[in-house]
């Protein structure tokens, strides 16, 4: 049987960004997952940087292809025989690493998160921050779901204003004294 024509209409579009990013060095794309939460969340437009497998380091995140999907995931890990050099990935909410990747699935280094216009670099791994909030993601139930509840109310404008505002509104009813008919 043939693929159908969603997956291959899929498998189109990753040729061309994939060729888009070695022949340009740089594509953008919506992160659609949560397995890098905190540091990624979900519908975070991702600038990718096309880099020699060699650059890579501990640490960095990682664009690759498997399977006809890409993932986006930090390299834990870096395996270097005399003629392989493979990459073993986690994503940081997740709590087994990936099946090793090789240097030909490897696409490119996620440089930053473009937010309101500005590419921001990926927070360190390795901060205090990330590392609690890590480590809630993956052992707590619903603490994801927190997580991405609280990033979203502190994203909207005025948020903290509006809630304060609110606030103000219904000390000022409660303050009212109502006439006895």
């Amino acid at each position: 049987m043939g693929e159908s024509a969603p997956n291959a209409l899929q498998n189109v579009l990753f040729a061309l960004a994939e060729d888009l990013l070695r022949k340009a060095g740089e594509v953008h794309f919506v992160a659609r997952g949560g397995s890098m939460l905190p540091a990624i969340l979900p519908g975070d437009d991702l600038v990718v940087q096309h880099v020699h497998p060699s650059d890579i380091q501990v640490g960095d995140a990682v664009l690759f292809r498997k399977q006809g999907r890409w993932f986006a995931h930090r390299v834990s890990e870096i395996e270097r025989t005399s003629c392989r050099l493979s990459f073993l990935t986690r994503g940081d909410a997740l709590r087994s690493p990936d099946a090793p990747v090789t240097a030909e699935e490897l696409l490119g280094r996620v440089a930053g998160v473009l937010r309101s216009g500005v590419v921001t670099p990926l927070p360190s791994p390795n901060s205090l921050t990330q590392t609690i909030l890590r480590a809630g993601i993956r052992h707590v139930p619903h603490f994801a779901g927190l997580y991405l509840r609280w990033q979203n109310f502190c994203s909207r404008p005025y948020a903290f204003h509006g809630m304060l505002a609110r606030t103000v509104r219904a000390k000022q009813l409660e303050s009212l004294t109502w006439p006895i008919l």
